[in-house]
This record gives C-alpha cells, sequence and structure tokens, in this order.
C-alpha cells in the first residue's frame, strides 16, 4: 500500500456525518454504538440492525486466525461468490479501514439507506463498481478524488488526535453485513470475504454478528480495544 490516509475515529457522530459527506443527504440509517454483546445491551441499539463494524486491535493471533479461516474457506467462498452479487473490493490505501467498513456497510444495503445525491462519492461508486472485480473497486477508490475529500474531512472530525500519517496504526475495522442467506465478514485486507452464520431474517443475522465478533474478542481476551458500532435505521 503506497497511498496512505489518516484512520477514521471508531464514533457514531463521526461516521453519521461521513455519510452526508459522502452523499447520503437524508439519511435514513445511523450509525449507533453497540455497548455490549449480551441481550440487554443489544437491545438497546435501535433496529433493524443491517450491518455491524468491529475495531479490534492487530496481533499475530488475530491474523493467523483469520488466515486459517481464508483457507479454509477458499472453495466455498468462491462457489459464494458466483452465486451472489454484493459490493466487495480490496482495500489498497493504508488506514482507509474505516472507509473501507463504511462503503461495506452501506453499499451492500442500498435498498434501505436513502436517497444518493447524484454526483456524490457514493452514488459515483455505486454505478462504477457495478459487476467490477474486488481489485478493480479498490483502484476505483484509490483514484476517487471526492472520496479523498470526504475522508480527509471525516478524520479530522474526532475527539482524538491524529498521529502522523507513517504512525504504525494495530487497529483495524471490519463489516459485517447480511449477503443471501448468510452473515458475511468484508474487509480488504484479507484474501476474500469470510463466512459466518447463516440468517434467516434479523435476529439471526445479529445473532451470527455477535458470535463472529466474540470468537475474535476470543483470541485477545485481555485487550480493552474493541469497538462495536451498528448501522440501523434512523430514529430521526
Amino acid at each position: 500500500m503506497t497511498k496512505t490516509w489518516l484512520p477514521l475515529e471508531s464514533n457514531p457522530d463521526v461516521l453519521n456525518e461521513y455519510l452526508k459527506s459522502l452523499g447520503l443527504t437524508n439519511p435514513k440509517v445511523a450509525f449507533n454504538d453497540v455497548f455490549g454483546l449480551d441481550a440487554e445491551l443489544l437491545a438497546m441499539v435501535p433496529r433493524p440492525i443491517y450491518a455491524m463494524i468491529l475495531l479490534y486491535p492487530l496481533s499475530d493471533g488475530m491474523e493467523s486466525g483469520d488466515a486459517a479461516a481464508c483457507l479454509k474457506q477458499k472453495s466455498e467462498i468462491e462457489q459464494f461468490m458466483t452465486t451472489n452479487k454484493f459490493f466487495y473490493s480490496k482495500q489498497t490505501i493504508s488506514n482507509a479501514c474505516g472507509t473501507m467498513a463504511v462503503l461495506h456497510a452501506v453499499l451492500n444495503n442500498t435498498d434501505v439507506v436513502g436517497h444518493m445525491l447524484e454526483g456524490s462519492p457514493i452514488a459515483t461508486l455505486l454505478w462504477s463498481t457495478k459487476d467490477k472485480s474486488p481489485e478493480e473497486n479498490a483502484k476505483l477508490i484509490e483514484s476517487d478524488s471526492l472520496l479523498d475529500e470526504a475522508h480527509a474531512l471525516a478524520s479530522a472530525s474526532g475527539v482524538t488526535d491524529n498521529q502522523p500519517l507513517d504512525a504504525d496504526i494495530d487497529l483495524h475495522f471490519t463489516c459485517f453485513v447480511k449477503i443471501g442467506d448468510r452473515c458475511v465478514e468484508l474487509d480488504g485486507r484479507k484474501p476474500h470475504p469470510l463466512l459466518h452464520g447463516h440468517c434467516v431474517d434479523e435476529e439471526s443475522f445479529v445473532k451470527s454478528c455477535v458470535d463472529a465478533i466474540k470468537e475474535k474478542m476470543g483470541r485477545d481476551p485481555q485487550s480493552p480495544r474493541f469497538n462495536i458500532i451498528a448501522l440501523c435505521e434512523s430514529c430521526e
């Protein structure tokens, strides 16, 4: 990765403003904090939930677990990707994982997110990435100057100070969405998407997300640096 962005803050307020900068002028969805994975805390999250975004610490155990899952699922996911059409992009910009997670959440829920302003970054990506490969999508994202500007605005709007561009960032965003009858993890750093639980409705999708996130958290149980945000129907 040669191009570098400043990282996004895992903050619903930042991401909700980012949705507007991307071109959702009157979003029908909003990002919300998920304060925990037990039933009582999940009940506080507005419904329906369309996607979950996880921020997690990178570690040898985390990386090796994902690598093993990717290898195990290689043939299954190849078949899944031929029978299901969805947006997935590789990540070729350093520190772009927050934007990649937002794009994966929004562009796989275009029927519910609201009107996309013509000529906006999100509308342009929607039509330009149609029927493109993950690698082709990455090239389109990397060359999109409007997306550059929107990301820069969002990355500067958090409450924490940004580190230098060349700082070694050891946190990473990944996104979980419902594709067909599966909970699918979309992360452009991985060789391909990861399949998680089967889901027939929103409740089973949320359960599949929770199970997948708990499994990741179990690889680094002492770390306090996990954060979960859900893309939900807007309450406004």
